[in-house]
């Protein structure tokens, strides 16, 4: 989970993690209001949602959450290729063939794949950069928190018919 702010204040981009409220909802994430002080100095944060389990930390505020604490629905993938040989003669041999990922067409919302862009759940392709949408996911103070459903693609099945002449 992610703060989407420099809350250590070490002045580098990347966004600072969350601070855990253990007694509040696993689900909900919560933005926060600065209090300040006569000086009009920032001196406290107030979480906007005390109920949420993931509370954005401000700057200069002591990031308690860990890596993971997020998880995303599990895989819940079957495929299944259906292979017939055709012997032509005693050297040569015709392959006919259909393969089948994700057969049972289950929705499965996973970080990083993007069938649009070549990669999926049947694919392991490696990739470089994380978009807008992928760190919503993880963001407190996005509206696509918690909902991989809104961020990621659904990884329908696909078909594929293969031939293969062998000699």
């Amino acid at each position: 989970m992610q703060s989407t702010t420099d809350s250590n204040l070490n002045g580098d981009s990347a966004g600072d993690r969350t601070v855990i409220n253990p007694s509040g909802n696993r689900n909900l994430a919560s933005t926060v209001t600065p209090l300040t002080n006569t000086g009009g100095a920032v001196v406290a944060y107030l979480a906007d949602n005390p109920g949420a389990y993931y509370i954005t930390a401000g700057k200069g505020a002591l990031a308690t959450g860990g890596r993971d604490t997020l998880a995303t629905p599990p895989t819940n993938n079957f495929d299944l290729s259906v292979y017939k040989d055709i012997n032509i003669t005693e050297r040569i041999k015709f392959r006919l063939g259909g393969q089948f990922g994700n057969v049972l067409n289950h929705p499965q919302y996973i970080a990083g794949s993007n069938p649009g862009a070549g990669y999926g759940v049947n694919d392991v392709e490696s990739f470089t950069s994380v978009s807008d949408a992928d760190l919503g996911l993880v963001s407190s103070q996005s509206s696509t928190f918690n909902q991989p459903r809104l961020t990621f693609p659904s990884n329908a099945r696909t078909i594929t018919i293969v031939g293969k002449i062998t000699f």
